[in-house]
């Protein structure tokens, strides 16, 4: 009976029962093969979030330094603009000490003329009257230094140049004639002539050794040593500015351009 039975069994499969097999054993291959793809995708998905995230992160400190940087900028700035309204208050003192010094001075020592009493006589009609000269007034110091700044502001370097040499030359004893001389370096630093300016720092130096302006002098002069391509020299100008004048705005920028030059600042 059993005998009987198989072949029944076997008999029954047809072919088209074999062949829906095979196309479903294709069909959950291809499903396998779409989810080993998700599973990929899914994993690339993670390693890019990953590097997103690290690159947030980067952006983020980024964002933190140039903030830092920014603040830096600003109070640099503040500081400067502090400066600039001393030398405004100082330039204004000067011109109002120097007018009233023009004020108190004698005059030029031509005796005035006597006054006519009742006694006194008109020339007589068709008499030569000498007139008495009447000195040329040339511009004061305050005009000097102030027409100097203004074409400075305006650009005008080479006008502003010839201003504060004259005033550095004519009135060598004020209170500003160590800030003229200062400005001529800048002038010719101004001029793209570093050679020139180091002359006039030197000069500053030379003159006026307790000089306001000698820190920053001494920077300017190893900036322009830079600008010849003189790094020795102005290494060893910078260095004197970090050690000799600590604590000052002048002494930070030498640290930081000593920095940028790779040279230990300790």
């Amino acid at each position: 009976m059993w005998a009987a039975i198989v072949p029944l069994t076997v008999g029954c499969v047809s072919g088209s029962d074999i062949e829906g097999l095979h196309r479903h054993v294709g069909d959950v291959e291809k499903k396998v093969d779409e989810l080993a793809k998700q599973s990929s995708s899914k994993e690339e998905v993670a390693r890019l979030n990953e590097s997103l995230s690290r690159q947030s992160g980067v952006l983020l400190r980024s964002n933190a330094d140039l903030g830092a940087k920014f603040d830096e900028l600003t109070r640099e700035l503040q500081t400067l603009a502090g400066k600039l309204e001393d030398a405004n208050r100082r330039l204004t003192q000067l011109s109002q000490q120097i007018a009233e010094a023009q004020a108190r001075m004698p005059s030029s020592g031509i005796p005035a003329p006597t006054p006519a009493g009742a006694d006194a006589k008109p020339p007589a009609a068709g008499a030569l009257v000498t007139p008495v000269p009447v000195p040329s007034k040339g511009p004061s110091p305050a005009d000097v230094y102030s027409q100097a700044t203004a074409d400075y502001q305006r650009g005008q370097f080479e006008l502003s140049r010839q201003g504060f040499q004259e005033y550095a030359d004519t009135w060598p004893k004020t209170d500003v004639s160590d800030d003229a001389l200062y400005w001529v370096g800048e002038c010719w630093l101004a001029e793209k002539k570093p050679k020139e300016a180091i002359a006039a720092f030197d000069r500053l130096f030379k003159l006026y050794p307790d000089s306001g302006k000698a820190a920053i002098a001494s920077l300017k002069k190893a900036l322009a040593h830079l600008d010849l391509g003189e790094k020795g020299q102005a290494i060893a100008k910078l260095q004197e500015v970090v050690h000799k004048y600590p604590g000052t705005d002048e002494a930070k920028s030498a640290r930081q351009r000593l920095k940028s030059l790779a040279v230990d600042t300790r």
